[in-house]
């Protein structure tokens, strides 16, 4: 197998994972043995994730750089729409209200 440029890769990723709503795991060896590479750089994964994020897909490694992360974020929300909504449901919420604080600023590290 010859060595595949990260654009090529992630074309062969985008085809043949697309549909996949949940993304895949893959491993180093298996981008290894796939993109037909001894080894690989973190500038080849942000090259993959570049060219996948134009079509709503995210490429994203662990933090010991062993598994790899394919996965659709096209139906993603804001997390502020998320957060209220679950916000209005919970009553034991450990956060800070704003009208509770006034005009004071909330601790360091305080969601509200």
């Amino acid at each position: 197998m010859t060595m595949i440029s990260s654009r090529q890769f992630a074309r062969w990723l985008r085809e043949r994972f697309a549909s996949e709503k949940d993304g895949v795991i893959l491993t180093r060896e298996d981008i290894n043995q796939l993109s037909g590479r001894q080894s690989f750089t973190l500038g080849f994964i942000n090259d993959i994730h570049y060219e996948l994020m134009q079509y709503g897909i995210a490429f994203v490694t662990d933090t010991s750089r062993e598994k790899f992360y394919l996965i659709p974020v096209n139906s993603a929300e804001n997390w502020r729409k998320n957060w209220r909504c679950s916000m209005k449901k919970s009553s034991t919420a450990m956060c800070f209200q704003s009208k509770s604080l006034g005009n004071k600023k909330p601790p360091l590290g305080a969601f509200y």
